[in-house]
This record gives structure tokens, sequence and C-alpha cells, in this order.
């Protein structure tokens, strides 16, 4: 009987079926699985380049360089105090137990342990920053217009005071 149960048990472990534990275990194993790590620690990264674009555009004096690694050391350690994976990981693998069933979870861990899953997660950065481009670019094009509509209602609001 009890080899019987071990090749059962084997048999299903080779063909796919997950034995995570609870809902939360495996929110916790697709967090890891999916790379959510890099992606978060991708925005912190790309947060910090636009703050150092901006200072760019300051034109700080050379006496002050020092001054300005300062503020980027102290922006980034602000960055991961609120947005570090130590603070994320927990919260990420909540949302994924709160929005995705238990079999849900089960079919995206066996997903994501194939060839093809890791395949796709591979890539998924690459499509979520052309998506992010594009979304940026069209915004880009109309934000005058946004930022004209938003000044004539404000002004429409003064004159009625």
């Amino acid at each position: 009987m009890k080899r019987i149960t071990a090749i059962a048990i084997a048999m299903l472990m080779l063909s796919g079926v997950s034995f995570a534990g609870t809902k939360e275990d495996l929110a916790a194993e697709v967090v890891k699985l999916t790379d959510i790590r890099k992606m978060s620690e991708q925005v912190v990264s790309q947060v910090l380049q636009m703050q150092a674009a901006q200072l760019k555009m300051i034109m700080i004096p050379a006496d002050r360089k020092a001054e300005e690694a300062s503020l980027h050391d102290k922006i980034h350690a602000k960055l991961s105090e609120a947005v570090g994976w130590e603070k994320l990981e927990a919260e990420y693998a909540r949302f994924l137990s709160e929005v995705y069933t238990e079999e849900e979870l089960k079919a995206v861990v066996n997903f994501s342990k194939t060839s093809a899953g890791q395949s796709i997660l591979k890539k998924e950065p690459i499509i979520m920053g052309k998506i992010m481009l594009l979304t940026q670019a069209r915004i880009q094009t109309v934000y005058p217009e946004i930022q004209k509509m938003t000044r004539d209602f404000s002004e429409s609001i003064k004159k009625i005071k």
C-alpha cells in the first residue's frame, strides 16, 4: 500500500500538480517564480533615474556635487524604506491570494515552472516597459491640452468668486 501511495504521489508530481500548501503559500511561490522582485526593483531604479535627470536640469555647481550625491543616497534610502523588497514581498503575495483562487494560483505555479512559462516571464518586463513608454508618449501628446483645460477651469472658478 505504501508503495502504491508513493508511486501515485510521484506521478502527480511529474504531471505538474503542485503541493504548495495553503493559498498563501501558493501566492508566495508565485511571487518568487514570477520574479516580481526584479520588476519592483526596476521601478525604484527608474524613479532614481528620473530624480537624477531632474537634478541635472538644475545645473548644480561643481562645488555642490557632494551634496547632490548625498541627496541621491537619501532618496534611495527613503525609497528602499517605503518600497524596498522586504516591505513589499508579503503584500504582493497577499494581493495575489486576494485576487486569485487557489486553483488559479496552482495553475500559475505550474505554468511558471514550464519552459514556455519561464520564457514568457522573462519577456514580461520588456512588454511592460514598452507599454509604459507608449502610454507616456501618448500622454505627452495631450498633456499641453490637459494643462490648458485645467488652467481655463481654474480661471473660470476664480471669476465666479
